[in-house]
């Protein structure tokens, strides 16, 4: 589902939702589940435990070139959901999140990855949103069941 201001995809995985959860807590594993090729690697190395925590992420992309974010966790509900709010490094969040809802079907689990950027008020970087669309977002998605495998 897309909409002026959020991007929803889902799919079924084959894991149970503390394996695909714990998957996305880990910073470390986020290079190798997103689909736009932005996340280059962790500088953090430890899984996230709280709302509150805050993980850095060297990043990449064609207009900044390589860059940092620090990322504040905004949802933290184990094994059912978990979200960040990037931002630039010593900044506050931008106003866009990223957040996982893990939700079990039978022996599997629905993965919802919703992309909102509703509540960034600068006028000139709204410009650039979204970053990625709802083909990205899905294909980070099948990342995610390919590492779950």
């Amino acid at each position: 589902m897309t909409s002026e201001s959020h991007i929803e995809v889902s799919r079924l995985v084959d894991a149970p939702p503390e394996r695909a959860f714990a998957l996305v807590a880990d910073p470390d594993r986020h290079p190798d589940i997103d689909a736009s090729g932005m996340v280059r690697a962790s500088q953090t190395h430890l899984a996230l435990t709280e709302l509150g925590d805050v993980f850095t992420m060297d990043m990449h992309n064609e207009q900044m070139g390589d860059y940092t974010t620090e990322n504040h966790v905004v949802v933290y509900e184990p094994d059912a959901a978990i979200g960040w709010a990037p931002a630039g490094s010593g900044q506050r969040p931008a106003g866009y999140t990223w957040t996982y809802r893990f939700a079990p079907e039978g022996d599997r689990t629905r993965v919802t990855l919703t992309y909102d950027w509703s509540a960034v008020t600068d006028p000139q970087l709204r410009e650039f949103f979204p970053v990625v669309d709802a083909d990205t977002l899905d294909a980070s998605l099948a990342l995610l069941a390919e590492a779950l495998d």
